[in-house]
C-alpha cells in the first residue's frame, strides 16, 4: 500500500479509484449501439436463460415491431456483438432511420403469438 503524501491526494486517489471502478462496469458501445441509444432505444441483455433463448430465436441485426397496450415498439435483436435486444418506440425508431444514409432493415409485426410472450417482452412495458 502506497501512503498519501497530502491531504489533497485523498479525494483525487478516491476520484481515480472510482473512474478506474467504473471503466470496469461498463463496455465499449459499438458504434451501431451508439446510434440506437442516442436515438432513444433501450439496451434489454440477455442476461437469463429465458432472455438468451428469446433472442437466440430472433431474427438478427433487422428490426422487428412488437404492438404493446403501450404503443408501437421496434427491436432490434443483436446477440454477435452486445448479446442484447435494444427496444425502442416509433419516436425511437424514426429518429434513428433518419441517421443512416442506406435505409433500415424491418421485418414487420404487429401482435406476438403466444409462444413470444416471454421476459423480454415485459421489458417492453
Amino acid at each position: 500500500m502506497f501512503k498519501l503524501s497530502s491531504a489533497l491526494s485523498v479525494p483525487t486517489a478516491l476520484c481515480l479509484a472510482a473512474f478506474g471502478l467504473a471503466g470496469c462496469v461498463s463496455e465499449p458501445m459499438s458504434p451501431q449501439e451508439q446510434q440506437l441509444a442516442s436515438a432513444g432505444f433501450v439496451r434489454h441483455p440477455a442476461n437469463s436463460p429465458s432472455r438468451r433463448a428469446e433472442l437466440q430465436l430472433m431474427p438478427q441485426h433487422v428490426f422487428l415491431t412488437r404492438t404493446i397496450p403501450e404503443g408501437l415498439r421496434y427491436i432490434y435483436a443483436d446477440r454477435d456483438i452486445c448479446d442484447c435486444a435494444y427496444i425502442g418506440t416509433q419516436e425511437a425508431f424514426e429518429k434513428y432511420a433518419a441517421q443512416q444514409p442506406h435505409g433500415v432493415p424491418t421485418l414487420g409485426k404487429t401482435a406476438p403469438t403466444a409462444a413470444e410472450q416471454t421476459p423480454l417482452k415485459a421489458a417492453t412495458h
